[in-house]
């Protein structure tokens, strides 16, 4: 008897391959047939099936594993690579025409970052080849260090408060296009801000479209960057899609020559000709060491001149160390006077070495 239950039980619920798991309606039909079973034979134990709905399912075949409820999550921090993409995307900034500290904006490719006022206007250059379609480009701010990456950079209340209560969209958004067709967003995930162009075709004799941007609060601003080093990221987009980025640091500052030259002096990188950078203070040196070199020199006598002036002067004093500090200026005083009387030749020699010793030491 025992047996012959057994063998309706087996053909009942037969065993099923892992990739064919049987339905919740199946499973339920089978419980309720074993329950069945289970009345007519009480001598018999039969274990319920519990149905499979919403959970995980291993495939040995596939190796993966699927979940019906799995859904696309977004990086919280946007990609800030460059990459050109098929189009060689690029950003560049036109040169300069004087590199002075009264600059409001500057551009150094040895650090490649973009140093520039508060609300001063910035042109920037964007090329990209073959553009049979419509994009458009995107500027957005990030913080570049990785504890502030994914914090969103807004404005500091002093500065966005006159926009903020005339209830501008944009009040808070730092970085700013002077175009009509410009249009800011707010990320819904990230809730991070941006400026969004149409990218238009470069006019006749010319490779780049040019933007003008401006940034609408400084990098020290409590409340705002707070001295966070910024950075800025162009992607070029079509529906949406990135296929196109362009990254580069900036600061935002009230004096971006200075601020220029004293970070690039500072990462050790030579710099070109025609940007010269502040000589270093020497050290206060003694004058005979600068002079030792003369002591290879000879020097002819010289001559002494009638003097017309009337009798020796003298002075007193009580100081020894005053004392000792004019009889070195007037020893100082006797040498220029030699100098002064010395050949021509003799003059270019020791202009050229004190030249070369000058170089030396810089």
């Amino acid at each position: 008897m025992f047996e012959l239950c057994w063998e309706e039980l087996v053909n009942m619920n037969q065993l099923h391959p892992v990739e064919r798991i049987p339905l919740s309606e199946n499973v339920d039909k089978s419980l309720l047939e074993i329950t069945a079973i289970k009345e007519n034979l009480p001598n018999t134990e039969a274990i319920p099936v519990e149905p499979l709905s919403n959970t995980a399912i291993f495939s040995p075949d596939h190796n993966s594993v699927s979940s019906s409820n799995a859904a696309y999550i977004p990086s919280s921090l946007p990609a800030s690579q460059n990459w050109t993409g098929l189009h060689d995307f690029n950003v560049s900034f036109a040169p300069q025409e004087k590199n002075t500290k009264g600059v409001s904006w500057t551009y150094s490719s040895i650090k490649d970052k973009l140093y520039v006022r508060k609300d001063a206007p910035c042109p920037i250059n964007f090329s990209a080849k073959n553009m049979s379609f419509n994009v458009d480009i995107r500027a957005m701010a990030l913080y570049s260090s990785p504890e502030h990456a994914s914090e969103v950079v807004r404005r500091c209340v002093n500065h966005s408060m006159n926009e903020l209560s005339k209830e501008v969209f944009e009040a808070e958004h730092l970085v700013r296009c002077e175009s009509q067709m410009a249009s800011y967003k707010i990320d819904p995930t990230t809730k991070h801000h941006s400026v969004i162009v149409p990218f238009e075709n470069p006019p006749a004799g010319q490779q780049f479209s040019t933007y003008i941007y401006k940034f609408t609060c400084y990098g020290s601003c409590a409340g705002g960057p707070n001295r966070r080093p910024l950075m800025l990221i162009f992607s070029l987009e079509r529906e949406g899609k990135v296929i196109g980025r362009r990254k580069l640091d900036v600061k935002i500052c009230a004096c971006p020559g200075r601020d220029k030259k004293t970070e690039e002096k500072q990462s050790g990188i030579e710099v070109a000709p025609g940007m010269p950078l502040k000589r270093k203070e020497k050290e206060m040196i003694n004058l005979c060491d600068v002079l030792d070199f003369t002591k290879s020199i000879y020097l002819p006598p010289v001559k002494k001149k009638k003097s017309n002036a009337g009798p020796p002067y003298s002075v007193s004093m009580t100081d020894p160390k005053c004392y000792e500090f004019l009889t070195n200026m007037k020893k100082l005083f006797d040498m220029c006077n030699a100098v002064n009387n010395l050949p021509p030749n003799i003059k270019a020699l020791m202009y050229a070495t004190s030249q070369k010793n000058n170089q030396e030491s810089d």
